[in-house]
């Protein structure tokens, strides 16, 4: 189980916080120390953190994996380092603020049958992906393809991956997301939808029937914007 640690008062401050698989060679010497991401402070050892293990968003609650699956920690192939990643929310631009929230991870001794992992799917975060002002809808696509997917998991899961939950994640343009699925060609029943996204209010949606996603299919994630209050291009960025 894993539970967000909100510091009290800064429920609307701290937006998402991320939690990354870090090289095991990661230099020591970077150790607790806090930098700002993707700001020439940073050190590079930084840049081997890639891999998201968790993710939690603001509004979202604890956590709990199913009783079968967890997320495999203290082994040889397990993570020796992680870094955790908090994205904050400050439109005042109040000066001053220190932020002590974090995660709380939940471990048992008792293995669990299946390892737990996570598959991003999505538009890729970068200036590439803008939303024109004055829209009152404009949608992006992000396309996970079958050739990305077959690549993905034909050596090490050619059986597939089965998802047990999504989370949905927009910022404030952000009115519905719909997680697409196709399995030869034929699309399958949505993965996770939220017609009526609210920003502030971003929960892991448990799938009542786990759902398989084999080599050679293809996920689309389906983002509708409104921008009618804006009068200028909106960029996406870190």
């Amino acid at each position: 189980q894993v539970e967000p640690l909100i510091q009290k008062g800064h429920e609307n401050l701290v937006h998402h916080i991320l939690l990354y698989q870090c090289s095991s060679n990661l230099n020591d010497s970077v150790l607790d120390y806090g930098h700002e991401c993707y700001h020439p402070n940073m050190p590079d050892a930084f840049l081997t953190c890639e891999t998201v293990i968790f993710a939690w968003a603001i509004g979202g609650e604890g956590f709990t994996y199913p009783p079968h699956v967890g997320l495999s920690i203290g082994t040889a192939a397990d993570p020796q380092f992680v870094l955790m990643e908090v994205h904050y929310d400050n439109p005042s631009y109040t000066e001053g603020l220190i932020d002590n929230s974090g995660l709380r991870l939940i471990y048992t001794p008792v293995l669990r049958k299946y390892d737990a992992g996570v598959i991003e799917a999505g538009l890729w975060v970068s200036l590439f992906h803008n939303i024109p002002p004055g829209m009152p809808e404009f949608i992006s696509e992000g396309h996970c393809t079958l050739e990305c997917l077959r690549e993905a998991l034909g050596a090490e899961r050619p059986a597939g991956i089965h998802v047990f939950a999504v989370l949905l994640h927009a910022h404030l343009a952000g009115r519905a997301i719909r997680m697409r699925h196709f399995h030869n060609g034929e699309e399958q029943k949505l993965l996770a939808y939220d017609d009526e996204f609210d920003f502030n209010f971003q929960e892991f949606q448990y799938l009542k029937e786990e759902r398989t996603i084999l080599p050679g299919d293809n996920l689309i994630t389906e983002c509708h914007y409104s921008t009618v209050d804006r009068i200028r291009m909106t960029w996406v960025r870190k």
